[in-house]
């Protein structure tokens, strides 16, 4: 049986969980410089993706545990999503812009000490038959 709770009460969890999208949001960024800075096969991203959302999911269950008395209600994840939206388009936007010039700071040291391992070719003549 689910217990009662005030409307004070429900008020604070759901502040709570919206406070819960923080440590979301950072682990989001975590990730996405994990991406954004060394190369990835396609099969990690996905592993990546998998491993996020499960420590999403994770994270919402051990709020639920401590703070929720056991309860699974919708507003606890909506709260949750709804904070991680509102960091990502926050201190999110800021993080992917300075990692945006990070990267391409990291390609232009690149690519002055590496040099260019392809060769030019000669244009090959396109030769019409009539």
């Amino acid at each position: 049986m689910t217990p009662h709770l005030s409307v004070s009460q429900e008020l604070t969890r759901f502040a709570q969980s919206l406070l819960l999208g923080i440590p979301a949001g950072l682990l989001l960024d975590l990730f996405r410089t994990l991406r954004a800075l060394l190369p990835h096969h396609p099969l990690t991203v996905f592993l990546e993706d998998a491993l996020y959302t499960f420590l999403l999911c994770f994270l919402l269950q051990c709020f639920i545990w401590m703070y929720a008395d056991t309860v699974l209600r919708w507003q606890y994840a909506f709260g949750e999503m709804t904070g991680l939206a509102v960091y990502l388009l926050t201190a999110g936007t800021v993080w992917s812009r300075v990692l945006r010039r990070v990267c391409t700071i990291r390609q232009k040291i690149r690519s002055i000490f590496v040099k260019n391992t392809e060769k030019e070719k000669p244009a090959e003549k396109i030769t019409e038959s009539t």
